[in-house]
C-alpha cells in the first residue's frame, strides 16, 4: 500500500487523521466569536488577520459530548471544497506517513460516522480514523452555513 501524509489529531480518547494536503495551519487555542442565531454545527468565528473563518462543532459532527475549550487546545484551519474552515481539537499529535487500511468490523466507531470515513491506521499503537474532509464536512453543509452567516449582521 501506499503512504500517505497524515496530520493526527485527537478528540477525548481516539485518534483521527486527515491529509496533510486539506490542513492549512494549525494554531493554538483563541478566544472565538459566538452569534446567538448561528446554525447548529457552527460553533463560532475565528478571527484571523481580519478573515472570519466559520469554526465547526466537530465534536457535534461525531455525536461526542460538548465541553469547554481549553487553552490546551489547537484550531486546526483546512480547505474544504472552495471554503476555509476551522474546527477545535483536543491535541493535534503528528504529522506522519500512514497506510491507509480499509475498515474492519472490529474497530469501534460512533454509529453513523462509517460514512464519513476514508479507513484506518495505527499509530503509537492507537487506532487513527482516517477522514477525507471533503467527506467530513460536505460542501453543501459549509455553502449551508456560511450562507446563513450573510444573513446574520457582521460580528463587531
Amino acid at each position: 500500500m501506499n503512504k500517505k501524509a497524515f496530520i493526527i489529531f485527537a478528540l477525548d480518547d481516539q485518534r483521527y487523521a486527515l491529509s496533510v494536503i486539506s490542513v492549512k495551519t494549525i494554531i493554538r487555542s483563541v478566544q472565538l466569536t459566538y452569534l446567538t442565531e448561528a446554525p447548529d454545527l457552527l460553533l463560532g468565528l475565528l478571527n484571523l488577520g481580519g478573515t472570519f473563518i466559520p469554526v465547526i462543532n466537530i465534536r457535534e459532527q461525531f455525536g461526542l459530548p460538548q465541553k469547554d475549550i481549553r487553552i490546551s487546545d489547537r484550531i486546526i484551519i483546512a480547505d474544504v471544497s472552495k471554503y476555509t474552515i476551522a474546527f477545535i481539537a483536543d491535541a493535534v499529535e503528528d504529522v506522519v506517513e500512514l497506510e491507509q487500511e480499509p475498515l474492519d468490523q472490529s474497530v469501534d466507531i460512533f454509529p453513523g460516522m462509517e460514512k464519513f470515513l476514508a479507513g484506518i491506521s495505527r499509530y503509537n499503537e492507537h487506532s487513527v480514523l482516517i477522514y477525507d474532509i471533503n467527506t467530513l464536512f460536505p460542501e453543501q453543509t459549509i455553502k449551508h452555513i456560511t450562507d446563513e452567516l450573510k444573513q446574520i449582521e457582521e460580528p463587531a
